[in-house]
């Protein structure tokens, strides 16, 4: 019996003894191994770049093979008033170039870790209230079909109303209801708050149905309603946030007359100290009654073929209001090349004249044939990290990146001093006689001189962008000319970037 006892007993001790050294080896190799496989975890997630097919490259309007880089880009929210014109980086934004064609399924040779940037992450549109604008336009439909991918870009879910009035040609200015009602239940679908109208009067002209804007939206006003927002069908507002903001800087109760100049000043010897139309013009609901009140007589007084100035001349000659400012909002009265404004660092709060064919260029190295800025695509960054749009970081290698225009490379460098002036790459200025005013002084300030492309500068512009699952993927493109292969760099702006 105690012999049997015993035999338990030491069976009892191997068991115990066994599960003891099963149990130390398990944690020994468990504490072992995590670390090996969290260096070989961070290792993949740096190489996945690498690893990644690049079948999307096929979506491109590219002639393959091309050279290519790219880079990940993680966001770190930085709340500040006031974005710098450039931020420096202490780091190249690209790996080596490699020479890839997606049908042959490359595998890239050189990657980078992902890079980290700061931006201010201002809220997205959606959880903007901007109930208390009212925006109003005048157009022609096939004009207006082809502003909705924009105007849903800044306008949708704002909770702001845009009235239009809307025509089919000039010849044509008899109200299509059907046409309407339809465009109009679009609009709605996509979250635009839209209301098409006809005409005030039939035998308005362009002018004419422009000054209407401010007796419609009034008489459309409610109680939330303390600004009439009028705007050209190509005017585009990059954040919702930073316009209210703007507007709240004025007292609505009080006459108010708030816009943009002209960026060019023969336009505005020959127009005026007026808010152009193209920029934005903002009316209290005080200074709206003073136009609805004087309604009549200002539209048979004035003779202007532009509908914003017959809106400056009613205002100076029925009040003593004269106009409120904001150089952020932007008539682009220029023709050419916008690079420099684009490339500027300006953090604008309107664009205008998307829908001018200035994209395509006589220098072959950089024209991309397109007939419009995609403005709906170039802003789709916006998700990911807030007011960063048009944002300019300077890498090292004297790499300038415009968030959502272009990269480009100065070869020779570049100074400070150079990129705190805008270059001058558009057409003009026009000629004014007799003045102290080169062209740009009032509004741009000095200006830098031209550079050479493919010799000063390398630039690659923007070509698209695609909101997937995780951010934003945007490239860029280098056209080759002579013979040369393109380029094309890829960025992708991780959501949550840490």
């Amino acid at each position: 019996m105690i012999l049997s006892r015993n035999r338990i007993i030491t069976l009892v001790f191997l068991f115990l003894a066994a599960s003891a050294l099963l149990v130390h080896l398990y944690f020994w190799t468990s504490s072992a191994l995590p670390r090996e496989n969290v260096a070989i975890e961070e290792n993949k997630q740096q190489e996945d770049p690498c690893r990644q097919r690049l079948g999307r490259l096929r979506n491109l309007n590219v002639k393959f093979p091309i050279k290519y880089a790219r880079r990940d880009i993680n966001v770190r929210p930085q709340y500040r008033p006031h974005r710098p014109s450039t931020t420096k980086i202490d780091e190249s934004l690209f790996p080596k170039v490699q020479i890839v064609d997606p049908a042959k399924d490359p595998i890239l040779e050189h990657c980078m870790p992902p890079l980290s940037l700061e931006a201010s992450p201002f809220p997205k549109k959606e959880s903007v209230d901007a109930s208390n604008i009212l925006f109003g336009m005048s157009t022609l439909f096939n004009r207006l079909e082809d502003s909705i991918p924009y105007l849903e870009r800044w306008l949708a879910h704002t909770d702001a109303n845009l009235f239009v009035i809307v025509i089919t040609s000039e010849e044509d200015r008899k109200p299509d209801r059907k046409k309407m009602s339809t465009l109009q239940s679009h609009m709605r679908d996509l979250g635009i708050k839209a209301t098409l109208v006809e005409p005030l009067d039939l035998k308005d002209d362009m002018a004419l149905r422009y000054f209407s804007l401010v007796k419609l939206l009034y008489g459309k006003r409610d109680k939330g309603t303390q600004w009439i927002g009028i705007i050209d069908d190509d005017t585009f507002f990059p954040s919702m946030h930073a316009l209210v903001s703007m507007l709240a800087t004025y007292d609505p109760r009080l006459p108010q007359y708030v816009g943009g100049i002209s960026e060019e000043w023969w336009s505005v010897v020959l127009y005026g100290l007026m808010a152009f139309g193209g920029a934005g013009i903002f009316l209290s609901l005080p200074l709206a009654n003073v136009i609805v009140e004087n309604y009549h007589t200002c539209r048979e007084q004035s003779g202007s073929s532009a509908g914003d100035m017959r809106i400056m001349e009613c205002i100076q000659g029925h009040s003593q209001v004269r106009l409120s400012p904001v150089p952020a909002l932007h008539q682009i009265d220029m023709g050419g090349d916008l690079s420099g404004v684009y490339e500027s660092g300006w953090r604008p709060l309107s664009l205008h004249h998307w829908k001018a064919d200035w994209w395509n260029r006589d220098d072959k190295r950089r024209a991309i044939e397109r007939d419009w800025f995609p403005l709906q695509r170039m802003h789709l960054v916006a998700d990911v990290c807030g007011e960063c749009f048009l944002q300019r970081w300077r890498f090292r290698g004297d790499y300038v990146l415009s968030n959502g225009y272009s990269v480009a490379e100065y070869p020779n460098g570049i100074t400070d001093e150079e990129l705190g002036r805008p270059e001058l790459t558009w057409d003009g200025p026009r000629h004014v006689p007799d003045t102290f005013n080169p062209g740009y002084v009032h509004s741009i300030g000095t200006v830098r001189e031209r550079m050479r492309l493919g010799e000063e500068k390398i630039q690659y512009l923007f070509l698209d962008a695609v909101l997937e699952t995780g951010g934003v993927r945007q490239f860029y493109l280098n056209k080759g000319v002579e013979g040369e292969m393109d380029t094309v760099v890829e960025l992708f702006w991780w959501e949550k970037g840490g």
